[in-house]
């Protein structure tokens, strides 16, 4: 596969393109670290929210038939669902958006080592052709730019199939394009350079990223597990007093009915 791009002949371009490449790389990392922290704490985790989201189920209905036990009212069992589902909405969102994410990150797959190395073969050839930052035609061409797309996809997941097909419709777009030779001109390039590598360190300081000393520690993850568990606890017990609270409550006249159709 020729390369038609010619790049200014001068060490800040080749920093430059080494720093593009590795703000990638690093970003690909975040995203792999918390992969690996969903599938080892994600059941964990899901128990514990699923447990809270109880316990705020039932203090909130406590609340709720504690205003209707001050007016000496039967609490209205329709009203109380609808004050549940309203109240628990954003709760119930983040409940569902845990369990896809936990299931996703199930379904993540490893790859050996030697197709890691040609996943980033492809990658650091593709980024020389059709990085937005280096290639001009690919924010104005939809066909360079949705390969683009498909290539960071393909690269985060480490789909080395979809890479190659995406080199080869690369390839064939470019010769299509028959654009020939282009010149790179970075404008501002040593600001560009000072701007990715702080972006790399925030990356790197991210809690994403910062779960892979977690993970490669094997006393940390038993301790996190352990805490969880604890937490989880926690709320076991939490919600057996709003339990009792609520069976107080009922006990003294508190009455739920149904309205009937």
């Amino acid at each position: 596969m020729s390369d038609p791009i010619v790049r200014v002949t001068n060490t800040s371009y080749s920093r430059y393109e080494e720093l593009l490449m590795r703000r990638d790389e690093v970003k690909k990392q975040a995203f792999q670290y918390e992969r690996a922290y969903v599938r080892e704490f994600g059941e964990l985790i899901l128990e514990v929210f699923q447990m809270k989201l109880e316990c705020i189920r039932k203090k909130k209905t406590i609340e709720f038939c504690q205003i209707f036990a001050n007016r000496g009212e039967a609490v209205d069992q329709e009203k109380l669902q609808e004050y549940l589902a309203k109240e628990l909405a954003e709760y119930q969102k983040q409940l569902n958006d845990m369990i896809v994410d936990n299931e996703a990150a199930k379904k993540y797959e490893r790859v050996s080592e030697a197709d890691l190395l040609k996943i980033k073969r492809i990658y650091h050839r593709l980024v020389k052709l059709i990085h937005p930052d280096i290639n001009p035609e690919v924010a104005a061409n939809a066909d360079l730019n949705d390969l683009w797309q498909r290539l960071v996809i393909a690269y985060n997941c480490n789909d080395l199939k979809e890479m190659e097909e995406v080199e080869v419709l690369v390839s064939a777009a470019l010769d299509k394009l028959g654009t020939g030779t282009v010149l790179i001109m970075i404008p501002d390039i040593e600001n560009k350079i000072l701007e990715l590598e702080e972006e790399i360190e925030r990356i790197k300081n991210t809690d994403t990223y910062q779960y892979r000393y977690l993970l490669e520690d094997k006393e940390a993850v038993a301790q996190k597990k352990q805490e969880l568990k604890d937490e989880l606890k926690e709320y076991e017990d939490y919600g057996k007093q709003l339990d009792e609270i609520l069976d107080g409550m009922i006990q003294n006249g508190v009455k739920i009915t149904w309205k009937m159709n």
